[in-house]
């Protein structure tokens, strides 16, 4: 009976690590596809393509790939949670300065797609400079 509760629990333990890379995968396709501006709908072609290379290179595997959610709802949110991440981190890192400036700059690249840049300094109480 021991030894069975310990199976359990090894398969248990399995599952959630693989399910926590599948989710830590899914981020980092999501961030590539926010990176380079393409549609959240490429995430389905993305799992696609993974899933027919790794049929022919490691057939193994194709059941593991094919847990990591990449439909356009779930790139979704999942650069937003990215977008909330990146805010709390530059109200954390710069919500505490004393004086700062601000500087945009907005404009539209080769393929059409307008970017915005922000840049924030900030000086905090014993004049450290934060970017």
């Amino acid at each position: 009976m021991k030894r069975g509760l310990k199976s359990q629990q090894s398969s248990f333990t399995k599952l959630k690590t693989e399910q926590e890379a599948a989710t830590r995968a899914s981020f980092r396709v999501a961030l590539e596809i926010a990176k380079r501006g393409k549609p959240f709908t490429d995430g389905e072609m993305i799992k696609e393509c993974r899933i027919a290379i790794a049929e022919e290179m490691c057939p193994e595997k194709v059941n593991l790939l094919k847990t990591v959610s990449m439909s356009a709802n779930t790139v979704t949110r999942r650069v937003e949670n990215i977008a909330e991440n990146i805010s709390s981190q530059l109200f954390d890192k710069n919500g505490h300065v004393e004086w700062f400036s601000l500087a945009l700059d907005e404009s539209t690249d080769v393929s059409d797609t307008a970017q915005v840049l922000i840049y924030i300094r900030g000086v905090d109480k014993s004049y450290e400079v934060h970017e």
